[in-house]
């Protein structure tokens, strides 16, 4: 089958080529003859015909890919077995075979062009690690990237925007490029506007962006100095909820940093999180970022209101997750300097005060506690 349809082709083939059809032929025969073979068989099949694929072969050899996919998914609907997801990863031998630079060429040329070669450097980056490893060797890769997008008018183009967009994400998660793209003079600028402006696809890989160039550590302080943390704050303020999932993630990683603390404190991080807890959003994610935010001062005077104090002992009282009654608790404590217990009069012999609903038992920052009977420093709130 292969021999005869090659013959009808144009360009001839080479010896990898050559290899890489009898391998499918043999694996494909396998599939269809074979009462007992391995997913593995369509797995690797399917990742033949993308090696194909990327090697931009004649016509003729698309049309036996075609071919043979479709028997594939015939073969896994007549034994019911799912396709292989092998979308992702699926990797060409060398770096030079990804058409990286030419598409690059082309985001200096007209809007159609640029759209094109977008969108084809998107799905590049996402399936394939060496068109993400490539930028790391190609001179001013990034720049050549990101011309098409002025920091000023970066949403004038969603459908172009949000393809560069999810190329940065996925250029980001070669640990080779963090560095190249975190300490590049616009992309942080630019994901700060993208998280603003745009689609809903564009501000998620926006944030998710900035979370994973976060994951180097020396890129936490270089993200910090940027205005991407007031960004990620008006994202868990208003975005869509997906969205804010990553913004909630590149928030705390960020505030592994004690510089980051203070940073979000000043943007108003901490009122957009109480706010965010009282709708029940992600609610021990953000107790986990709330318990590294009180440890600044400017953040403990602001959890010290008196209905978050109450809010927090409503946590503790009906909160059903460990995890939250615990970060509760450590919130509490950084801010009181203790911990924070709610109880019954019942619990306490020799209260008979009808009228006393919860007792705070304050334990001291220096050491020295005593059973909470016996401490000296209970003090009895009265409803």
């Amino acid at each position: 089958m292969f021999s005869s349809m090659a013959k009808k082709g144009k360009t001839p083939e080479t010896g990898e080529e050559t290899a890489l059809k009898k391998e499918l032929q043999r694996l494909l025969k396998l599939i269809l003859e074979e009462d007992e073979c391995c997913i593995d068989m369509a797995i690797n099949s399917i990742g033949i015909l993308s090696r194909l694929t990327e090697m931009k072969l004649n016509q003729s050899v698309g049309t036996v890919s075609r071919s043979c996919k479709d028997q594939i998914l015939r073969w896994c609907a007549e034994l019911g077995v799912a396709l292989p997801k092998v979308e992702h990863d699926m990797d060409v031998p060398m770096p030079d075979q990804c058409p990286v630079n030419s598409l690059l060429e082309r985001l200096s040329s007209s809007l159609s062009d640029q759209r094109e070669a977008a969108k084809e450097l998107h799905r590049l980056t996402k399936t394939i690690p060496s068109c993400r490893a490539v930028f790391s060797e190609i001179p001013d890769g990034i720049s050549r990237l990101l011309k098409p997008l002025p920091v000023a008018e970066v949403d004038s183009d969603p459908e172009l925007q949000e393809d560069l967009m999810a190329t940065i994400l996925n250029i980001s998660s070669d640990d080779n490029n963090k560095k190249l793209v975190a300490e590049h003079p616009v992309v942080l600028r630019l994901l700060a506007e993208s998280m603003k402006s745009g689609t809903i696809v564009t501000r998620r890989n926006s944030a998710a962006a900035v979370f994973t160039l976060s994951t180097l550590n020396s890129n936490k302080r270089v993200i910090g100095d940027s205005h991407a943390l007031g960004s990620l704050v008006e994202l868990l303020r208003v975005g869509h909820p997906l969205a804010v999932k990553d913004a909630v993630s590149a928030i705390f990683s960020l505030c592994q940093v004690n510089e980051n603390i203070a940073n979000f404190t000043e943007r108003g991080a901490v009122k957009v999180i109480i706010h965010k807890l009282n709708a029940g959003i992600l609610v021990d994610e953000l107790l986990d970022i709330l318990v590294l935010l009180s440890q600044h001062q400017d953040a403990v005077d602001i959890l010290k209101d008196p209905p978050t104090v109450q809010q927090f002992h409503e946590f503790i009282r009906i909160n059903q997750s460990e995890h939250a009654k615990k970060a509760v608790n450590t919130i509490l404590d950084n801010v009181f300097g203790s911990v924070v217990t709610p109880v019954n009069v019942d619990q306490i012999q020799g209260l008979n005060t009808l009228d006393i609903s919860l007792v705070r038992i304050d334990y001291a920052r220096n050491g020295g506690l005593n059973p909470p009977h016996t401490h000296p420093a209970i003090k009895i709130i009265v409803s």
